[in-house]
């Protein structure tokens, strides 16, 4: 028992040393790895994992197992192989080739792979034995063979050319190389199948036929030539037109060029391709150096043909007259070298000012383009005259206008002493006139302009866009037409083609319209300075009395709008705004414009386009207010058209009449008397209605209306309880009368019925039109038999 007992503490030491013994001489795995990384990232260590991340590899391991791969695979391995084969991360296989390329000149890398010299020698040998069996061989065969760059295969294959590669590289094409004894059997060939040739044959056709090398040809073709082994020469260089030409044919060919070009005093080249010469220019300046030709698009001309063409033009411009030089050129000339040659012909003769070219082949002098601008002076002068007198808006231009205005004050008063002696004029006289519905010995009222402060906002953006229509180019005056410029042409000038007369007429419109532009200012001006200013304009007085029994007017047709609905009376303030609302803006307008120079005789002439031509010129301070007025015309209200014109009227100068009931009550008669004429006269079913229906309205609303056709219904709807049922009756019957009438008008334009349906339309015309008839008389009375009232009886 004791000895088992100290067997058991015999072993139970030994496992005690045991294990005190691995404590101290053993790591984990995991140890290891972390502290292999704190090297790592200390920078005491540089190794690289593989992509299993099982070990652990040394740059210098990555570089020799780089090249034992290398040699293993013969001198050449891709980058990519060799990421697969080490196990290691493309960067640093990378980093290494590229390490091994930089510092190793026996090793390229070259398109992501390693190459070293054994394997570049052992493809020179390659090449080589290739070479020697086909005499010829190109890099671009190589390049697709063995899947490199050219560039490098032309250089690595030239440092070996006639060391390990037994040929020549052609130097004209680095892409070819050759055996000496392919070159020699070429140049053979060659030189057998061109001592053959009789007549000018194309190289490239020999290329094709005989399966040449094309820079072989060339080099080895001009070779013999330069050395005298073949009799000819190549005419074109080395492109695809290259023609060799023997001697004997050269000698032919040149002495019918020489020939041609002596009797003709020209060459086209078309003639010397047919001849087989692919380079006429070249062959020309070649063989004719010593000649001073002018080479033009498609020929050549001699000096005497210019010199001859020159002649004529110097003539042409001496006698001030036109020469057509088509006759003394050749004919096979195309109008392009024509042109050309009559401008060099200029250009030698100095004449490029004198003359002009027209028609690719007619010159003329430039004194005969003058005295055919002086055809036109007398049509010129009274085509002026007459566009001053009616239309002066668009002939003027700012300068006009300043000179004019320059003019104006030394002979007119200012506007503002005008005012004032026409205020003081009207203080004196104490009445008015009595014109269009005005009274006299009235009282006087200066009505001036208020501004609401609600509407400041809404006034400047009316004015800010009318100014910008006002902004439009101005127009340029034509004198005439390039037709009628023509016929005046053909009229006074003889022997002239009528191509020719053509191009002379457009060329004449420009200056014709500028010389217009200087009569028409000429004119205007002579005209400004025979004039005042005051003649210009009707009397102050005048104009007070128009303007003021206009403004009266409008503000009673207003007041009669008051008896009808919205929309009828929007239609009716549209119309008006339209008719005596224009009269008034261009009444003022055509004041203004008259220190402008620019004021027609009659202002119901002015159209809103010819308004805003004069406006844009006014000044700022005047152009304001008038701007409003005219935009107020496209308005439907005619109150804010009244509150514009008595502000304008201020500015103007003018002091508008505010009318009273006597006023009021002789321009109601005025009114009255007016239509009642026109109701006499007319014959008119539509017209007999609308003036008895608005003489009605007046007679039983004593209000004036100044309404629209299309409103004639509504003003009858007024009328009822106004006038007696009677009276009711026949204007509505009248009335469906004449819209029947209408109805059966327009339809009988617009279709197209059978015989018989037109001849019922037609008898239903005539009913309706005799029963129109039949009552006119009957509608005429209801305002005709009224008793009539006299001035003094109101």
């Amino acid at each position: 028992m004791a000895a088992a007992w100290e067997e058991i503490r015999r072993l139970a030491a030994d496992f005690q040393r045991a294990q005190f013994a691995d404590t101290v001489q053993r790591l984990s795995e995991r140890n290891c790895i972390e502290i292999i990384t704190k090297l790592i990232q200390e920078k005491k260590l540089d190794v690289v994992h593989t992509l299993d991340g099982k070990e652990y590899i040394t740059p210098a391991q990555i570089s020799r197992e780089i090249r034992d791969e290398l040699y293993v695979h013969g001198g050449r391995i891709n980058i990519v192989d060799l990421q697969q084969i080490l196990n290691v991360d493309w960067v640093h296989v990378e980093n290494r080739a590229s390490d091994i390329a930089k510092y190793d000149k026996g090793v390229q890398l070259v398109l992501g792979q390693l190459i070293d010299d054994t394997y570049l020698k052992r493809l020179a040998e390659e090449v080589n034995d290739k070479l020697q069996e086909a005499g010829m061989i190109s890099i671009a065969e190589l390049c697709k063979s063995y899947d490199l760059p050219g560039d490098f295969l032309t250089e690595e294959l030239s440092k070996r050319l006639g060391k390990v590669i037994q040929g020549e590289m052609d130097q004209y094409n680095k892409g070819v190389i050759f055996t000496p004894a392919f070159v020699a059997r070429h140049k053979a060939r060659i030189q057998g199948l061109f001592s053959a040739i009789t007549r000018p044959t194309p190289v490239s056709s020999m290329i094709g036929a005989y399966g040449f090398q094309e820079h072989l040809l060339y080099s080895v073709l001009e070779e013999l030539v330069n050395s005298g082994r073949l009799k000819g020469s190549v005419v074109g260089g080395r492109q695809d037109k290259a023609v060799y030409i023997p001697d004997i044919y050269a000698k032919t060919q040149n002495a019918w060029v020489d020939s041609f070009l002596q009797q003709n005093g020209y060459l086209e080249f078309d003639a010397l391709v047919r001849l087989g010469i692919p380079d006429p220019s070249g062959y020309i300046k070649k063989r004719f150096k010593s000649n001073k030709l002018l080479f033009l698009r498609a020929a050549c001309v001699g000096q005497g043909l210019v010199d001859q063409v020159e002649a004529s033009v110097e003539e042409a411009v001496n006698s001030a007259t036109w020469i057509d030089l088509q006759p003394i050129l050749p004919s096979s000339l195309s109008m392009e070298d024509m042109g050309m040659l009559i401008s060099q012909a200029m250009r030698n003769a100095n004449v490029q000012s004198s003359a002009t070219l027209m028609g690719g082949t007619v010159v003329i002098s430039t004194k005969f383009i003058s005295s055919c601008l002086t055809l036109f002076d007398e049509a010129m002068q009274q085509k002026a005259q007459k566009e001053v007198k009616n239309n002066p808006v668009f002939l003027i231009t700012e300068e006009d206008l300043k000179q004019a205005s320059v003019l104006t004050e030394s002979s007119a008063p200012s506007k503002k002493e005008k005012r004032e002696a026409e205020r003081r004029k009207k203080a004196t006289e104490g009445s008015g006139s009595t014109k269009a519905g005005g009274g006299g010995n009235a009282r006087e009222i200066r009505i001036r302009k208020t501004k609401k402060k609600g509407r400041k906002e809404e006034d400047s953006d009316e004015e800010t866009g009318s100014s910008q229509q006002n902004r439009s180019k101005q127009t340029e005056t034509t004198f005439m037409a390039l037709e009628e410029i023509i016929a005046v042409l053909e009229e006074r000038v003889c022997d002239c083609p009528e191509e020719i007369l053509s191009e002379l007429a457009e060329n004449l419109v420009r200056p014709l319209n500028k010389t217009y532009q200087e009569v028409l200012r000429t004119v205007f001006m002579s005209s400004s300075s025979s004039q005042s200013g005051g003649s210009k304009k009707k009397s102050m007085k005048d104009l007070q009395e128009e303007i003021t029994n206009l403004y009266n007017n409008i503000r009673l047709f207003e007041k009669g709008t008051k008896f009808f609905s919205d929309d009828t009376q929007v239609h009716i303030a549209k119309h008006a705004l339209k008719t005596v609302c224009s009269d008034v803006t261009n009444i003022l307008v055509n004041f203004l414009a008259a220190d402008l120079m620019m004021s027609v005789e009659n202002p119901s002439t002015i159209t809103s386009e010819v308004r805003l031509k004069i406006l844009g010129k006014l000044p700022e301070e005047t152009k304001a207010p008038l701007l409003k007025l005219h935009n107020c015309l496209n308005g439907k209200a005619i109150e804010d058209f009244l509150t514009s014109l008595e502000a304008c009227a201020e500015v103007c100068g003018f002091m508008l009449k505010k009318g009273d009931k006597k006023k009021e009550r002789q321009a109601l008669f005025l009114h009255r008397q007016a239509l009642t004429g026109q109701l006499k006269e007319t014959e008119d079913p539509a017209l007999v209605l609308h003036l008895t229906s608005v003489l009605l309205f007046q007679a039983s609303t004593n209000c004036m209306l100044h309404a629209p056709g299309r409103c004639v219904p509504q003003i009858i709807g007024t009328l009822t309880g106004r006038i007696p049922a009677e009276q009711q009756q026949l204007l509505s019957a009248y009335q469906s009368l004449v819209v029947k009438q209408l109805v059966s008008q327009s339809q009988g334009k617009k279709q197209e019925e059978a015989a018989g349906d037109k001849e019922e339309q037609e008898e239903e015309v005539k009913s309706v039109r005799s029963q129109l008839l039949g009552l006119m008389p009957q509608v005429k009375d209801l305002v005709l038999s009224q008793k009539k009232t006299s001035i003094t009886e109101d």
